[in-house]
């Protein structure tokens, strides 16, 4: 029964807004184990003998066992929201709550509410697969260092702890061997992911997946995209909850309270991506356009220069078309981006509109009816969104192209 109490809770969250509340709040002074009392006897039959428990089958079983926590942070974010309009928008004096700390909290709210969201299939085999890059790229480093110390490494030694010829050679299979292992299950993973996108609304084929897994922003899209539908299957839930009829103006504000702190949640994922891209990823792009460039001219100028042999001028001449091939491919991540960048702008406008509705409800409910309307047009647009659907992803023309890809995302990443 805590369980249902609570679901009624973390829907309601879905459909949010920024707007301030802080004027109504004097009009619900509610005695809340009244209200726990009304939803129990609600959802057990005593108020009405034809209404039946909603079953949870709609959220994932993560997201139905934190039901309490994710409700519990989404409350709290709307308490937040209702009171900053009384709050001065700055203050100079020291531990005085303002507008600005406020925000910071309710952001904070927001980032727990999205540890949880992030949860899923798909999630979890993103993270995996996150982890083995890792560990395969720590395990290259090490087999480099293993191969090099064992070239001056003795055959034998009576000192067990010194680095042998026989004992580099061990280590260095073990980690060839792991190395594969580790490429084998990114493999299966990919068609893991691929088939688990599936399942979220995402049609990708295999070789958008691998883009996805190794370019920068692919942690970020993908975790929007498993908040997206899960914000969904929560409204959903919410939506069929709502059928019940509860006669009460509290708990009907509640639910469109929480449906007007989740858009605020699906507006901030959205936001954080634009600023990545912004302020970290094309500047660093643009660095190393800036420097192919100008090794290419470097190049092309040296290989026809006559002072160098021939064999130079070939190396040179190699580099210039080296340099083309990494300018190409950052044009195209750069075009990535920027398609990126333009569906989640696209999703803020939209999310932004449908916020402006939610708010304005949240305000100024006055019947379940009015809810169901809210959280139906609501599940429509994230059904239309841009922001879950996926940007051109097939770039790579060539094994040449992939690996510079790769290369530039590595850069990218540090």
């Amino acid at each position: 029964m805590k369980k249902k109490f609570f679901a009624f809770f973390v829907l309601f969250f879905v459909l949010g807004g920024t707007a301030s509340a802080s004027d109504w709040t004097s009009y619900f002074q509610v005695d809340w184990n009244e209200v726990s009392s009304y939803v129990s006897n609600f959802f057990t039959g005593d108020k009405n003998e034809n209404v039946k428990p909603v079953s949870d089958e709609i959220l994932s079983p993560y997201i139905a066992s934190e039901w309490e926590n994710l409700t519990e942070n989404l409350t709290d974010a709307l308490k937040l929201r209702d009171k900053n309009d009384s709050l001065p928008k700055s203050s100079w004096i020291p531990f005085k709550e303002d507008q600005e700390s406020n925000a910071h909290k309710i952001n904070r709210l927001l980032d727990a509410a999205m540890k949880i969201l992030v949860s899923s299939e798909a999630g979890n085999l993103r993270r995996e697969a996150g982890e083995l890059r890792e560990n395969i790229s720590r395990q290259r480093i090490e087999l480099d260092e293993l191969r090099n110390k064992r070239i001056n490494a003795p055959e034998s030694s009576y000192m067990f702890w010194k680095m042998t010829r026989e004992k580099a050679d061990k280590k260095i299979s073990e980690l060839e061997n792991e190395i594969r292992n580790g490429e084998a299950r990114l493999q299966e993973i990919n068609a893991n992911l691929t088939d688990a996108l599936k399942n979220i609304g995402l049609e990708l084929d295999s070789s958008q997946t691998e883009i996805l897994l190794n370019s920068v922003t692919g942690d970020d899209l993908l975790s929007n995209a498993i908040i997206f539908s899960n914000v969904k299957n929560v409204v959903a839930k919410l939506e069929n909850l709502s059928q019940n009829e509860t006669n009460s103006l509290e708990i009907t504000r509640r639910y469109t309270g929480m449906y007007l702190v989740l858009n605020d949640l699906l507006i901030l994922t959205q936001e954080e991506l634009v600023k990545k891209i912004d302020g970290e990823y094309k500047p660093k792009l643009n660095l190393i356009i800036a420097e192919a460039q100008n090794l290419r001219k470097d190049a092309l100028s040296k290989s026809n220069n006559s002072a160098y042999t021939d064999e130079q001028r070939k190396s040179f001449a190699a580099n210039v078309k080296s340099n083309e091939t990494t300018i190409q491919v950052a044009n195209l991540y750069n075009e990535l981006l920027n398609s990126q960048r333009a569906a989640a702008l696209n999703s803020i406008k939209n999310l932004k509109l449908n916020r402006d509705l939610a708010e304005n409800t949240y305000r100024t409910v006055r019947s379940s009816g009015e809810l169901r309307g809210l959280i139906h047009s609501g599940l429509t647009l994230f059904d239309s969104i841009d922001g879950l659907s996926m940007p051109e992803l097939k770039i790579f023309e060539s094994e040449v192209m992939r690996l510079e890809f790769e290369e530039i995302d590595r850069r990218l990443r540090k």
